[in-house]
């Protein structure tokens, strides 16, 4: 009892202690002569964090390559978004917090979320053709009382990054207030929020940028033009205007782009993404089409090509150090250490309370009220994520998975999915169409799979990070010769 009561106060002490070090950092960056100093330490000291705490060399050989090419990025978020800076750095200082607790986790073999995909509705305000949630003008919400509800369970799993789905999540600001109050109830957290753009005005603005943790992707489909075809005319003006809002006010803002057989080759352009670091973005994600939800379409799915000159094109990006933050949901396997769903580093809630091992696996496995309310067999949320049978087949799976490149049970491993479909306690959800496991839409996941396995086989060309060696140092030079995974 003693050690639990002394364990608690170093906890506490640990937390105001990072929490202090995070206002003070805030004041510091706004000097620009200590400026370059603090970046050298924080960065130093995350990268230390991570070299403690990371069990998996070739993973961390990945992140610190990537997190070696954020410096220009940085500088810019300091500059351009003073009040996102102040909240990213209490997010970061929870975020090194945590990540002990999450490392303690992994070593004894128990998922250790960073994140999780919450629907705070599956309304929208839109009809866009192909929608993967299949989301309609009606459907479930979850109160303001409900949600934070469910972000105190996540929070409590030691996860860093709320990430808010949908459907369209600025309903419920229209309605509740509902992000902008999580945000104040939440200020260590980071609330990443995938939006269509078009319900946020000023008074929404103001109040995003009063909490400073919100950071709001928008989607976008390449140009505008491209972005008006699918979402409809005007869509793209009003997410210009949007981010100006935004901009204004110090919010940090990004992208959000679904990536298919059509639109590849813009999204793959310089013009775009210097389009997107002029509009204001900060960051922006990348998602390969899946062929889920509202009449998908397996003949939109990337090609094989394609999907090696994403990859190509976004490592080409970081290496040329261009101010904003990239991820590439699906090619970004080695800095993740392969496949991160089924609660091994995130999971997904649906509006109506379901509980899924994947924003993108149309299936549904529990209710996160039933764990709140007692009427469940798992004891908490956190318990549910570590010993339902989807998700410990899903995380059981992950492990077969040798080749980084594929790290996906979906598109890249489809069998193995499937073996979880069928053997487990899960069934479809509202976005799982009718020949997804067996028939049309298998038999194309099927065919692309075995392309890309051919594809990383024999033509894939190795990462920057394999072939660049980090010496103790820091500093990234060219290394003498490359690892075998590179020379595949």
């Amino acid at each position: 009892m003693v050690s639990d009561v002394r364990g608690r106060r170093r906890d506490g002490w640990s937390k105001w202690a990072v929490s202090l070090g995070a206002r003070g950092a805030y004041w510091v960056l706004r000097v620009p002569m200590l400026r370059e100093l603090f970046l050298q330490k924080f960065v130093g000291k995350l990268a230390a964090d991570f070299d403690r705490n990371e069990p998996d060399r070739q993973k961390l050989r990945h992140v610190q390559w990537v997190a070696g090419h954020l410096r220009a990025w940085l500088d810019r978020l300091i500059c351009e978004r003073p009040a996102a800076t102040k909240a990213i750095l209490r997010f970061l200082a929870a975020y090194m917090h945590d990540i002990y607790a999450r490392t303690e986790k992994e070593q004894a073999g128990l998922p250790s979320p960073v994140t999780v995909v919450i629907e705070p509705t599956d309304r929208c305000n839109l009809n866009c053709p192909g929608c993967y949630a299949r989301s309609t003008r009606d459907g479930a919400d979850l109160s303001y009382d409900q949600l934070e509800g469910v972000v105190t369970e996540v929070v409590g799993m030691n996860v860093s990054l709320i990430t808010l789905s949908g459907g369209e999540p600025f309903l419920r600001e229209r309605d509740e207030q509902a992000l902008t109050r999580l945000g104040a109830r939440f200020p260590d957290r980071g609330f990443l929020i995938y939006t269509n753009g078009t319900l946020i005005d000023e008074p929404t603005a103001d109040r995003m940028a009063a909490v400073g943790n919100i950071f709001p992707a928008i989607s976008v489909e390449g140009f505008e033009h491209q972005t008006d075809a699918r979402r409809g005319a005007g869509i793209g003006r009003a997410n210009r205007r949007a981010r100006k809002l935004m901009g204004d006010r110090g919010v940090m803002t990004g992208f959000s782009a679904t990536v298919t057989r059509e639109n590849c080759k813009a999204i793959c352009s310089d013009d775009f993404i210097d389009m997107r670091i002029d509009e204001g973005d900060m960051f922006g994600w990348f998602f390969l089409l899946n062929p889920i939800g509202r009449s998908p379409r397996t003949d939109l799915m990337v090609t094989t090509e394609q999907r090696a000159m994403l990859r190509d094109t976004i490592y080409r990006w970081r290496q040329e150090d261009r101010p904003i933050f990239l991820g590439d949901f699906w090619n970004d396997g080695p800095p993740v250490g392969g496949c991160i769903a089924g609660g091994r580093y995130y999971f997904h809630i649906y509006a109506n309370g379901d509980i899924s091992p994947c924003v993108f696996s149309p299936v549904a496995c529990g209710n996160i009220f039933d764990i709140i309310h007692g009427d469940s067999a798992y004891a908490s949320l956190g318990d549910f994520v570590e010993r339902h049978p989807t998700f410990r087949a899903f995380r059981d799976k992950q492990k077969t998975i040798t080749d980084r490149a594929r790290p996906c049970l979906l598109i890249d491993h489809p069998n193995l999915f499937r073996d979880v479909f069928r053997q487990t306690e899960c069934r479809p959800a509202k976005n799982f169409p009718p020949t997804y496991v067996t028939g049309e839409i298998a038999r194309a996941i099927d065919h692309r799979a075995n392309e890309w396995r051919r594809w990383c086989a024999t033509r894939l060309a190795p990462l920057p990070s394999d072939r660049e060696a980090v010496p103790a140092g820091g500093q990234y030079e060219t290394a003498g010769t490359e690892p075998a995974s590179a020379r595949r």
